[in-house]
């Protein structure tokens, strides 16, 4: 099934990133499972991350000049059952916000799944905030996933689901609904075991990252793809996020300790305006990192099939016998 799941011909050619850079290294003993990041628009200088399953619904605020948690923001009400997701976008009145997703489903049974809207803090420290819960379910079926995708100037969201040969996009309505159980629809394909994903502040293009290699779209999703780059080896690669102001990334890994920077290549302006783009003529191409071509030869794939086959394996064996009982904070009451 992996080996099936990585034959598949690539649209664009796999290029090795330039060396990264080490932000910073965590020492935080909180920080032990970082699977979501989303840099803030408040604090400049500062990412907002999650650990997977297993903990409280919390975010922990990051400064990147050392690693060090500046601010731990309790979400009031509500139940973590596998926290798989982060990004920054606005409300309706154009206000920063966080969208949490409440979205692993490792055996692809939960006949709905919830995202957490919550107004980013004015001031860091130990805070607690209150959240708009929003439940939803996928048009077919249940599925697995790790990943958020926000329009930076709307509340349009988009999740991909994270699949062993394939995954796909699906888009939520772009007013949720409280009362009621939302439907997102599937929009577009993606590849395989998708563990995070970014759009890009200005709009204009979006990341998605699977245990080693990360892909760049063109537009808003579900755009085009434009490149592709080789990441650099991660013990369990699941986050990444845009650095603001930069055509950077910072991507990290569950057992891992390094918050790690990597240059992105330039991004092709999508053919067609996708999501307000604009100020740019088609085929325009930001200035890149020079990087070269790798080789995808059958001893790679055969790694790739064995490394991936063993990390789901295990990963899912941990989360099955060692899960705790969901732990909430405050009253549960909007728990599912």
């Amino acid at each position: 099934m992996v080996a099936g799941a990585l034959l598949f011909s690539l649209p664009v050619p796999l290029v090795v990133a330039a060396s990264p850079d080490v932000m910073c290294e965590f020492t935080d003993t909180r920080l032990n499972e970082i699977s979501g990041m989303a840099p803030s628009q408040v604090h400049p200088g500062v990412m907002w991350v999650h650990n997977d399953s297993g903990d409280e619904a919390r975010l922990y605020a990051l400064r990147l000049s050392d690693c060090a948690v500046v601010g731990e923001l309790t979400l009031r009400d509500v139940s973590a059952r596998d926290f798989e997701g982060l990004a920054s976008g606005v409300d309706a009145q154009g206000r920063p916000v966080l969208w949490v997703g409440d979205i692993g489903d490792n055996v692809d049974s939960w006949s709905d799944v919830s995202i957490y809207r919550i107004r980013e803090p004015r001031n860091l420290g130990n805070r607690s905030a209150q959240v708009q819960r929003y439940r939803f379910t996928y048009e077919d079926r249940p599925h697995n996933a790790e990943t958020i995708l926000a329009d930076p100037n709307s509340q349009q969201l988009w999740i991909v689901t994270k699949q062993m040969a394939s995954g796909s996009v699906y888009k939520l309505p772009k007013k949720l609904k409280k009362g009621e159980v939302n439907i997102a629809k599937k929009v577009g394909p993606a590849s395989g075991l998708i563990t995070d994903g970014a759009v890009k502040p200005d709009g204009s293009g979006f990341v998605l990252r699977d245990y080693f290699d990360a892909q760049f779209y063109a537009g808003l999703p579900t755009g085009e793809l434009a490149e592709e780059i080789q990441l650099p080896a991660q013990a369990q690669g699941e986050a990444i996020a845009w650095l603001p102001g930069e055509d950077a990334l910072l991507i990290a890994s569950e057992g891992d300790n390094r918050l790690l920077r990597v240059e992105a290549p330039g991004i092709p302006v999508a053919a067609e305006n996708q999501g307000g783009i604009s100020g740019t003529s088609e085929g325009s191409v930001n200035s890149a990192p020079e990087i070269v071509v790798a080789e995808r030869g059958p001893n790679y794939t055969v790694l790739v099939g064995v490394v991936v086959s063993v990390i789901v394996l295990v990963t899912g064996l941990i989360r099955i016998r060692k899960k705790p009982a969901s732990k909430a904070t405050g009253s549960t009451k909007n728990a599912v």
